[in-house]
């Protein structure tokens, strides 16, 4: 990603606070944590509220994987590309840094914390999977993206509605 992460956060993802060495609860891990996997469940459940899932989407603080540590003097991060079924490129993120499996962690233990907008914004001709191999995912292609581009506004207001 070529855009400036100056509001970015890296964890290590391999952190005992992150891991989840701490006590753990008895919460059913495909249970919702986040107000946007909330929205995941609600447009997985009734396809007509897509566009919320993608407005929200835009607002909420997601992760990707990194094999190096990002700063805020990175210029370029470089995220850890996958390959949908379709053999295109795309990006995993995840909504908590719980979300993510450990093959993950072992091949790019950084999580960086960024805007869904950031991402939308400066992914080109690459799609992106929200939580590859949980319940509470989806997928956009790269097409997919330019469309979010062009039809959402950073705050996820779609450009189309007058103020």
């Amino acid at each position: 990603m070529s855009e400036e992460n100056q509001h970015s956060k890296t964890e290590s993802a391999t952190d005992e606070n992150i891991t989840g060495t701490q006590p753990q609860t008895t919460r059913d891990i495909n249970e919702p944590i986040t107000h946007f996997e909330m929205m995941i469940r609600a447009g997985q459940n009734d396809p007509a509220l897509s566009g919320q899932v993608i407005a929200s989407f835009m607002r909420a603080e997601v992760y990707f994987l990194s094999r190096e540590k990002v700063t805020g003097e990175t210029k370029n991060a470089q995220p850890m590309l996958l390959q949908n079924a379709a053999g295109q490129p795309v990006i995993a993120l995840f909504t908590d840094l719980s979300r993510i499996p450990g093959t993950y962690i072992d091949a790019a233990p950084y999580g960086v914390q960024v805007l869904g907008a950031t991402i939308a914004r400066s992914l080109i001709d690459t799609g992106f999977v929200i939580n590859p191999g949980h319940p509470l995912s989806f997928e956009i292609d790269a097409e997919g993206v330019k469309t979010i581009r062009e039809d959402f506004n950073a705050d996820g207001t779609f450009k189309g509605t007058s103020a």
